[in-house]
């Protein structure tokens, strides 16, 4: 019996030693042959990032924007004339709140799923779409992999920056965070960049 349960526990950190194995065999496959893309920081003040030795970054494609509040009020069908003739302004009020509700339950993230990001010449990304699988893009677009904890926010796994004690003023000059993305939208923070799109610290 206690042989037994020596050999699941083998097993399981066997299992372990696999997954940590691959997901750094993946990881610097991505930064090897990832496609190079700058993420807009969101305007924050610099300082509230910082943690230590380390950067707590929030994107500027992960929050909430006008572009966003506006798909919500685009999904919102209009009142025709008639129908304000005919309604009370109690059910007028009623349907608003109703149709605002539906709006914004149809519009929050799924779990996971994915970021179609548009690509300019300095390959700064701006957000096109979010989908749940991907699929057919240009060629100066990319997908990038989303999770989901709850509202209108979303991380794609590269919202942390470490850096060495004492270059903590470098960093806060940061504008964009470059990353390195595989075609699975896979992604993997490479560095900090300030507004003219140069490497900190380099």
């Amino acid at each position: 019996m206690k042989n037994k349960k020596n050999i699941i526990i083998l097993v399981v950190f066997v299992l372990i030693g696999i997954f940590f194995v691959r997901a750094v065999l993946q990881k610097e496959k991505t930064i090897k042959e990832g496609q190079f893309v700058l993420l807009e920081l969101a305007p924050v003040d610099p300082r509230s990032l910082m943690q230590g030795d380390y950067m707590n970054l929030n994107y500027a494609i992960s929050t909430r924007t006008s572009t966003f509040d506006q798909s919500i009020l685009d999904s919102i069908s209009p009142v025709s004339e008639n129908e304000i003739l005919t309604t009370t302004e109690e059910e007028l009020s009623a349907r608003a709140v109703n149709d605002i509700e539906e709006a914004v339950e149809k519009s929050k993230l799924n779990k996971r799923g994915y970021v179609l990001l548009s690509l300019d010449k300095d390959n700064v990304g701006s957000l096109v779409k979010m989908v749940n699988e991907l699929g057919e893009k240009n060629d100066n677009q990319i997908y990038i992999k989303y999770f989901n904890y709850g509202g209108w926010r979303f991380n794609i796994g590269a919202e942390s920056f470490f850096f060495q004690e004492g270059d903590a003023e470098k960093y806060e000059q940061a504008k964009y965070g470059g990353l390195r993305v595989d075609e699975e939208g896979n992604s993997v923070l490479v560095g900090m960049y300030d507004k003219d799109r140069k490497l900190i610290g380099n």
